[in-house]
């Protein structure tokens, strides 16, 4: 797997650069490939220790100039994001999740409302935390159910920090194609997201997402 090092090129001297500086951030072995993005691709390795990790590395032909400010990110977003071990300009050393596509688990489990709000309460911990994913409107990939049911939100790719965000409002957008619901149904749980999305004041927004829970129990019916 030292090809996808410098992916999509590729060269002994740049494989070997790289695993010099992932051995500095304590990865001792990298091996099979987990994802493939624009910027990145995503390998799991191995820590010193023998933990399992996933390594998010830089494309060699990235527009990006380094991965600092998505790695900051996903810190900031912990613990609905993987936790961070480490990283620098090029990698990023975090928690391997282990665990099922929220879309598959809920599909598998007839929409339980009990997911349901699992996966809107990730979403309402990322708008506290004031980080904007921007990719949940197109959640497949990057919600992910584990074992014990705990909710993980990947990739922190196209994040940015943002004043009041509302990834409940793209995850329920999500959730609603994925359950095929009717329009007409969600006329109340769109209206109190509309009121969620414009309210800054963050005490308001703690009422209205109880209301909002309460509310998404139709794309469970």
């Amino acid at each position: 797997m030292s090809y996808y090092l410098c992916y999509p090129s590729y060269s002994e001297e740049c494989v070997r650069r790289r695993l010099e500086r992932l051995r500095a951030l304590g990865v001792v072995e990298v091996a099979n490939l987990l994802g493939k993005g624009h910027a990145a691709v995503v390998l799991e390795g191995r820590l010193s220790d023998g933990s399992p990790v996933a390594v998010k590395v830089l494309r060699a032909d990235s527009k990006r100039e380094d991965l600092i400010y998505e790695c900051r990110l996903t810190e900031l977003a912990y613990p609905i994001s993987p936790k961070v071990y480490s990283c620098s300009e090029e990698f990023i050393v975090m928690e391997l999740v282990k665990g099922r596509p929220a879309a598959e688990v809920l599909a598998s489990e007839g929409f339980r409302y009990a997911y349901i709000a699992k996966v809107l309460a990730a979403g309402r911990g990322l708008d506290i935390r004031g980080v904007d994913h921007r990719e949940l409107s197109r959640a497949h990939k990057h919600v992910v159910i584990s074992g014990g049911g705990a909710v993980k939100i990947l990739d922190y790719e196209s994040a940015a920090l943002v004043e009041r965000p509302c990834n409940i409002c793209r995850l329920v957008s999500w959730l609603a194609r994925l359950r095929g619901a009717d329009v007409e149904a969600l006329g109340e749980l769109l209206a109190l997201l509309r009121d969620y999305k414009k309210t800054s004041d963050e005490d308001r927004r703690g009422e209205l997402f109880r209301e909002i829970l309460g509310g998404s129990k139709v794309l469970s019916v």
